[in-house]
């Protein structure tokens, strides 16, 4: 593991608070629901340093967004977490809207950051929020771009970012992500130009070192924190990680087990199973 860590890069410091207790569920759907949540934490003398919002915080599911009505002041929930002693973590996925007039998607094509089909058109494939278009990670204009999103989005207040749904996942097909024959126009020092199935398993790492990077960029005396879904072996380096959506029973307590051991041998130490 000495010579593995040498070779890949060790595990960032995290903030101290994301080793305490977190609660997450999908999903709570309102401000109020989730300062009931953390009270009643409160009141019943039980920890709680970290709550979740997963995708219904957002306006159409559309990333970067705050529902009006039900999240209509994510900065002013924040303030009233910290106040008792509570962190915020905000999920953020990869998939797009593909929707003219909506910010990233407006200001992902004119940059020219998606990932594109083999004749060179933005591919677009169904995730939450409808027909999507994905970023291309791997390529550092993309990344740059998404960074900077990701610094203005912490302004509202965000403790921690949770990257979902980045293998890349996608709806209603076979593989349940992205053909192998996408383009990914890549830096050179990583590949260059390929096709998807040269890059499919560091999608989700390239993504999460976006992510780290636009945090570090919006206060850089603070230790990021970033969870993903997705991964490679380096990804520690800019996240923790979980083993994705499981059961209460003892056929998926018996698989987390061994999965967890092997993350710590991969040099992964910020990890972690859903306990339901």
């Amino acid at each position: 593991m000495t010579s593995l860590s040498h070779a890949i890069g060790t595990v960032s410091m995290p903030p101290k608070w994301s080793v305490g207790y977190h609660q997450c569920r999908y999903s709570y759907d309102s401000s109020e629901k989730v300062l009931k949540v953390v009270r009643t934490f409160r009141e019943k003398g039980i920890p709680c340093d970290v709550v979740w919002m997963d995708i219904d915080y957002m306006d159409g599911f559309r990333c970067f967004t705050f529902d009006s009505i039900r999240f209509p002041d994510p900065k002013s929930l924040v303030d009233d977490l910290h106040s008792i002693g509570c962190k915020a973590v905000w999920m953020l996925d990869p998939g797009i809207k593909k929707e003219k007039g909506f910010f990233v998607f407006d200001s992902g094509s004119k940059n020219d950051v998606w990932v594109q089909k083999a004749d060179g058109s933005p591919f677009v494939g169904e995730v939450w929020p409808g027909d999507c278009v994905f970023p291309d990670f791997t390529s550092e204009k993309a990344r740059a771009w998404w960074a900077s999103l990701v610094k203005d989005f912490i302004s509202n207040g965000v403790d921690g970012i949770w990257n979902d749904m980045n293998e890349p996942a996608v709806s209603k097909t076979v593989t349940k992500t992205m053909p192998e024959s996408n383009i990914h126009r890549g830096d050179a020092d990583i590949g260059g130009v390929q096709n998807h199935s040269y890059y499919h398993n560091v999608y989700g790492m390239l993504m999460t070192r976006s992510t780290y990077k636009g945090m570090e960029m919006a206060n850089a005396a603070k230790r990021p924190f970033v969870l993903t879904r997705a991964g490679f072996i380096g990804s520690q380096r800019y996240a923790a990680t979980w083993t994705g959506d499981n059961l209460s029973t003892w056929e998926h307590l018996h698989m987390s087990l061994p999965m967890i051991l092997q993350l710590v041998i991969e040099t992964f130490v910020l990890i972690s199973n859903v306990v339901p």
